[in-house]
């Protein structure tokens, strides 16, 4: 596996990486994505219409693999249960990118997530662990921005998701039973925030990505602008 997106809930990859997403997978990366939780219970939704909404997403997104693990939605934590189950997935798919939630999200559960991700990739290079698998840790952990941050944080990089926007927005108005009664104003929001990344690289739509990290350079012609 080439990249693992990992989420609190369906819908979170879509919202916060959506465009990167389909640039991966364009760029015939093996691109899968991992919901920590189904999202069940919500106030519009039901397991049946998020398992079909999730996978519809993927489809559009070009990912070939999504997986979801039975972690409790509005009850996420970063238990050492939790993370034993996620460095699981971590040793079996060898993901040399992870890409988790960012932790300064306001919502519990984005917040559990980044912070079980983050000690999750630590576990999965355990030796002399009941972990099945030969131990593992992703060379490369960044972070992308979910829907309850407060204030506008300094990513590390921005990602020109000009060609994939459409893509994007696509995917994530797929969960009709989350976004449907308030289409517009979702769309808005996810428009408006792309052109404010956008703006600051002079592209049409960007996409922040965070690290708790330096980020490593290994080849540095990859820094010249295209």
């Amino acid at each position: 596996m080439d990249v693992l997106v990992i989420g609190a809930h369906p819908d979170d990859a879509e919202i916060g990486l959506g465009g990167t997403i389909a640039r991966l997978a364009q760029a015939g990366l093996k691109v899968a994505i991992l919901d920590l939780t189904d999202g069940e219970p919500t106030p519009h939704g039901d397991r049946l219409t998020r398992r079909e909404e999730a996978r519809a997403a993927a489809e559009i997104l070009g990912v070939k693999r999504r997986i979801t693990l039975s972690l409790p939605n509005r009850f996420l934590q970063d238990t050492v249960e939790a993370r034993n189950e996620l460095a699981r997935v971590l040793r079996q798919l060898r993901p040399r990118l992870v890409f988790s939630m960012l932790p300064q999200d306001q919502h519990p559960d984005h917040l559990a997530a980044a912070m079980l991700a983050q000690n999750a990739r630590f576990y999965a290079k355990f030796t002399k662990t009941d972990l099945p698998g030969e131990p593992f840790y992703p060379p490369l952990f960044l972070q992308y921005a979910g829907s309850h941050l407060r204030r506008v944080f300094q990513p590390a990089a921005i990602v020109d998701i000009s060609p994939t926007f459409a893509i994007k927005l696509q995917a994530v108005l797929t969960y009709r039973s989350q976004f449907g009664w308030r289409e517009g104003a979702m769309r808005d929001w996810l428009t408006t925030a792309a052109k404010f990344y956008g703006a600051k690289i002079g592209v049409e739509y960007g996409e922040p990505i965070f690290s708790p990290e330096e980020l490593p350079v290994w080849d540095p012609v990859h820094l010249l602008p295209e």
